[in-house]
């Protein structure tokens, strides 16, 4: 089988990558809150660049009719902090 190394990332460790990165990118960025000087600005940002990547490989999975990999790819890392800031907030 013939694939190219973004394919062969997403699929062994994008999913993993989207997952977290969907939970610390923000977290990253807002621990620096606009301080551009700071590393963890930029770090926040690329995990956030592999979760919008990661969402749409998921909906592009969708029009293939690949279900499992559009919630893997897509749901999940939307539901995932979703999540997090409700356990959080509920949470005593």
């Amino acid at each position: 089988m013939n694939r190219d190394p973004y394919i062969t990332f997403i699929g062994a460790k994008g999913v993993a990558f989207a997952w977290i990165g969907s939970v610390l990118g923000p977290l990253f960025i807002l621990s620096t809150l606009g301080d551009f000087k700071h590393a963890n600005t930029y770090i926040g940002l690329v995990f956030i660049l592999i979760v919008v990547l990661s969402i749409r490989d998921g909906f592009k999975a969708k029009k293939h009719g690949k279900t499992s990999d559009f919630i893997a790819l897509a749901i999940m890392p939307i539901l995932i902090p979703i999540g997090c800031v409700l356990w959080f907030a509920f949470s005593k």
